[in-house]
């Protein structure tokens, strides 16, 4: 058998656990790596930084629900790539990170080796589920097998590797092969039951799901309509359950009415959340009911939180269960009583909009009309997508995006174009502010050379809008908040893209219909001070 190059058998090796796209920009360090795409069958996605390599690995891993993996170099490779890293981990999402490292020999010896950090490793330590500098060809199938383990049977979550300039040369014999992961757990039946009992004898359960729920939705409406239970849905567990179900209480935490019905639960179910602020907007939300929780991380099931009945398992294994196990008893609460309480407070949060918040709801619902039900909606730190949160419906589940919790700028662009890149039959948009867009925009090239059909919607009001609102309301001076937008149609062009501005309700939604439609990514501009908008 020909020998390999440790860089050629690791890209095997990836192959040989399904990996079939790698996003990066190779360096000196990696180039190793690169001798071994070819034979492994992998595509290569060539980012303009490596914070949209990170990015686009992890919007690929949110449409596919495979690892998202990237390559980058050492030293500003990875701390570049840190953000994108930090919030797949912030969201749990699996993500294989490869970066190039110096040469062994140099490691913490001060002598100015080329892209050198002192301890690489730990400077992704505390945002991954493992981070680990490789010494040894040896080493790379136990750490690739602890990485899938990671992202297949446990709380997904970013792992680096570091394999240095010295090593991904070195002469790799035999074929390395990839190693079974172990099932995600089971419910302790008895956890099971007692929960049961306890939701069986609520007055006014509710439920509270996220995205750890994804691909539970049948046994978690079948749970929701025994118990007649209220649905609420952090951002990631958005779509679960269809806002059009009569118990669906959509993604609104952030409105009030919405609060004041998890407040006034006597049984709250929570369903593979952490109950992230970014859902919320306040720093701990009043949940006085007795909890019942369902997770994977046995750190959630004690955290701030605390369980009255804590389930460790697999979200959807547990929700079976526990429709069983209802099915079995006959419970206090009804489903009519349920669907009217969920009238009452949609009408409540409805009737409580600001004037701003309806006009971003106009712009949702021009959009929900003209996008498919399984478009994938990739979301920026920006005030239309915190509207979008509870204005924007969803029947399908993995279709909406927005991080609330890490919170980083400039996010959006990436992920659309590694979600696109990941499940090209997906109609896919991006939809971010004027300011959080300068902080990726160069990816702008990259979806044009990918010849991608991607909706890039900027909402653009000139400024950093939340935080002008919010500098306003404490009195203190605009400072470092309004910085001047490009003229973005022409810098789209430039970058390769087609753009137009929207002029009113009917030209954006056909603008997106035919950006979805195009031969290359649509930049569509939405300035909140459009005539259109303005009442």
């Amino acid at each position: 058998m020909k020998s390999m190059t440790c860089g050629e058998a690791v890209m095997k090796l990836l192959a040989g656990y399904g990996v079939d796209t790698v996003f990066g920009m190779a360096g000196t360090m990696t180039i190793d790596l690169y001798r071994g795409f070819a034979a492994a069958g992998i595509r290569h996605v060539q980012c303009r930084n490596e914070q949209g390599a990170s990015l686009m690995a992890d919007g690929y891993a949110r449409a596919t629900g495979r690892p998202g993996v990237c390559t980058i170099i050492a030293g500003p490779g990875v701390t570049n790539a840190a953000t994108g890293i930090a919030q797949a981990y912030s969201d749990s999402q699996p993500m294989l990170v490869l970066s190039g490292a110096s040469a062994t020999l140099s490691h913490g010896k001060g002598w100015g080796a080329i892209h050198e950090i002192g301890d690489q490793a730990a400077v992704t330590s505390e945002f991954t589920a493992l981070s680990a500098m490789v010494r040894h060809p040896e080493e790379v199938p136990e750490l690739l097998a602890r990485a899938f383990g990671v992202f297949r049977s446990s709380r997904p979550r970013p792992v680096h590797l570091s394999l240095p300039r010295d090593v991904l040369p070195l002469p790799v014999e035999g074929e390395w092969q990839p190693r079974r992961s172990p099932t995600r757990p089971m419910p302790d039946p008895a956890a099971i039951e007692e929960a049961a009992e306890l939701l069986a004898r609520a007055r006014q359960p509710l439920i509270f799901v996220g995205g750890g729920a994804a691909g539970a939705g049948a046994p978690l409406a079948a749970v929701a309509e025994r118990l007649g239970a209220p649905v609420l849905a952090s951002n990631a567990g958005k779509g679960v359950l269809p806002s059009s179900h009569p118990l669906s209480l959509g993604c609104s935490l952030l409105q009030a009415a919405s609060q004041r019905a998890l407040a006034d639960a006597d049984v709250v179910l929570l369903v593979a959340s952490e109950v992230a602020m970014g859902d919320t907007f306040v720093p701990r939300l009043e949940i006085p009911g007795r909890l019942v929780r369902i997770d994977i991380d046995p750190g959630e099931l004690t955290s701030v939180y605390a369980a009255a009945v804590p389930i460790l398992s697999d979200a959807r294994a547990a929700l079976a269960a526990l429709a069983d196990a209802l099915a079995r008893r006959t419970p206090v609460s009804t489903r009519a009583a349920g669907e009217a309480r969920v009238r009452q407070v949609l009408a409540q949060n409805a009737a409580q909009l600001t004037d701003l918040e309806r006009l971003h709801a106009r712009v949702w619902g021009v959009l929900r009309t003209a996008l498919p039900a399984d478009t994938i909606v990739m979301g920026d730190a920006t005030q239309i997508v915190y509207s979008g949160t509870f204005a924007m419906p969803m029947e399908v589940e993995r279709c909406w995006y927005y991080s609330g919790n890490y919170c980083a700028l400039g996010v959006a662009l990436p992920m659309a174009i590694g979600a696109k890149i990941g499940a090209p039959e997906r109609p896919v948009v991006a939809v971010a502010g004027d300011g959080g867009l300068m902080f990726t925009v160069n990816e702008l090239a990259t979806a044009a050379e990918e010849r991608l059909a991607l909706p890039v919607i900027v909402w653009n009001n000139d400024a950093l809008k939340e935080i002008v609102d919010q500098m306003d309301r404490r009195q203190v001076p605009r400072i470092g908040v309004e910085p001047r937008s490009p003229d973005f149609l022409g810098l789209a062009r430039s970058l390769g893209c087609h753009a137009v501005r929207a002029s009113g309700a009917e030209h954006l939604g056909r603008s997106v219909a035919e950006a979805l439609a195009a031969d290359r990514p649509t930049l569509i501009e939405v300035r909140q001070d459009s005539s259109w908008l303005v009442p």
